[in-house]
């Protein structure tokens, strides 16, 4: 996420029409109907306009700039700032991602043993063979 405000060409002590004269300047300058087949004018609308969601709303706005001058201090501070229009994500666990494989897969990648066997129905060997899938969404029947 970038600044809002650098997103829309603005100061921050911006008012309300200042920001939508210039979001409709931006808006159309790099509008996809404008521009077809250009992903960087598409991408660049696309921050444009979520920039106008959360500007044009006060609510959002206040929001927003207590987390931005909140940011700047911690900024200088040292620590860490996220914003809660950023995707929220968990840390990788890199010490036990061969654990983590045998949960998402179904087996040891060393081992090659198949994990939770009990809880398994089928008779399949190999934990990664989608054919029943595959046979229940085309509706064919063995």
């Amino acid at each position: 996420m970038g600044n809002w405000y650098q997103v829309l060409e603005v100061s921050q002590q911006a008012s309300e029409e200042e920001i939508k004269v210039s979001y409709r300047r931006l808006a159309k300058k790099y509008h996809p109907d404008a521009h077809p087949g250009d992903k960087e004018c598409e991408k660049r609308f696309k921050e444009i306009s979520e920039a106008y969601s959360i500007l044009s709303d006060q609510e959002k706005r206040k929001k927003y700039d207590a987390e931005l001058s909140q940011g700047r201090q911690t900024a200088h501070s040292g620590k860490e700032s996220r914003s809660p229009y950023m995707s929220r994500t968990e840390p990788v666990d890199f010490q036990n991602i061969q654990k983590n494989f045998e949960n998402f897969f179904g087996f040891n990648p060393k081992t090659k043993d198949i994990a939770n066997e009990d809880k398994l129905k089928t008779k399949k060997t190999n934990p990664l063979d989608a054919s029943d899938l595959f046979e229940k969404f085309m509706g064919i029947k063995r």
